[in-house]
């Protein structure tokens, strides 16, 4: 799920209330498998939240998990489904292909500290390690980071994910397309912040979905956007002067995602403009025009466009 704080508080609240509760977790997944690796939801008896691809590998091991804490079992379980018709073991009924192996983790009392643990990370964005095996779950605060999750599978299986590691979007230029972007970013669990170097933009004013909003100058913009594998960066400044300033302070960056707004003529423009400050090269690792060739015209549609693009890229790094 987007927001994974919601997950755990979730269940620190049906702990709170001494209701049963299990964690489901896609350790694993290979092919087109409906889940991907990281996928979670977790379950009472008579409630849920979260996913681990729906249909009908998620209702049977909704259905798996809430037998195991109506009998009192402690113990996790790893189980693996295929997704293809031609299987005659393990079919989860599915025909997308593809295979996937979710643990079922029935949650303790004594977890509790570990899943606040796990709140305080995802609200600070301050990384641990989150880690399961058959001896149960442990939380590491200061363990070395992880490119991706890892399972290791076998006898002895082990599970491990980062959590806390926020993906940061810095939206330069508070306009309608900034407000637009910022409402779908929200919903991918980025931490939001939108620059604009005007006063009182009434979209930047209105808009709620960034947690951070700052008025600064462009000409130091690049002292306000760090680098790093979770930082994206979006130019949509009001005049493609601005653009060419920021995409000039922001081009060397080590970022996820650089991104320029704007028609292919505007780009054009921008890169004869500067061609004697930005090299071909680097030219090839900003998206200009930024977002998805799909026709789009609207603010909503444009920030549509971006997103895909945005999920295109990390899924290609992933």
């Amino acid at each position: 799920m987007a927001d994974q704080a919601a997950l755990w508080r979730w269940v620190v609240s049906a702990l709170d209330k001494q209701q049963p509760a299990a964690l489901l977790l896609v350790a694993d997944s290979r092919g087109s498998s409906p889940g991907t690796q990281g996928d979670k939801m977790a379950v009472t008896m008579h409630d849920c939240i979260g996913t681990i691809g729906g249909g009908m590998i998620e209702t049977s091991i909704t259905a798996l998990a809430r037998s195991l804490l109506s009998e009192g079992s402690c113990q996790p379980r790893l189980v693996s489904r295929a997704h293809h018709a031609s299987k005659t073991v393990r079919r989860s009924g599915m025909i997308c292909g593809g295979e996937q192996t979710v643990l079922v983790y029935p949650c303790k009392q004594s977890d509790k500290p570990l899943f606040e643990r796990l709140i305080f990370s995802c609200d600070r964005c301050q990384p641990s390690l989150l880690q399961l095996t058959a001896r149960g779950l442990e939380v590491l605060p200061h363990a070395p980071p992880l490119s991706e999750p890892a399972f290791e599978n076998g006898e002895y299986w082990r599970y491990r994910e980062n959590i806390g590691y926020c993906k940061r979007a810095y939206i330069i230029g508070g306009g309608h397309v900034g407000l637009a972007l910022s409402r779908i970013l929200a919903t991918l669990d980025f931490d939001i912040t939108v620059i604009d170097e005007r006063e009182s933009v009434r979209t930047m004013q209105d808009n709620a979905y960034a947690q951070h909003k700052y008025c600064l100058p462009y000409r130091n913009i690049g002292q306000h956007i760090p680098e790093g594998r979770n930082v994206y960066a979006f130019i949509m400044a009001h005049s493609h002067h601005d653009d060419q300033l920021i995409v000039t302070e922001l081009a060397a960056k080590q970022l996820a995602y650089l991104g320029l707004l704007g028609s292919q003529h505007k780009i054009d423009f921008i890169k004869q403009a500067l061609a004697g400050k930005l090299p071909d090269e680097c030219w090839q690792t900003i998206h200009a025009p930024m977002g998805l060739a799909i026709g789009s015209h609207s603010p909503e549609e444009i920030a549509v466009s971006i997103a895909a693009e945005v999920i295109q890229t990390r899924n290609r790094k992933n």
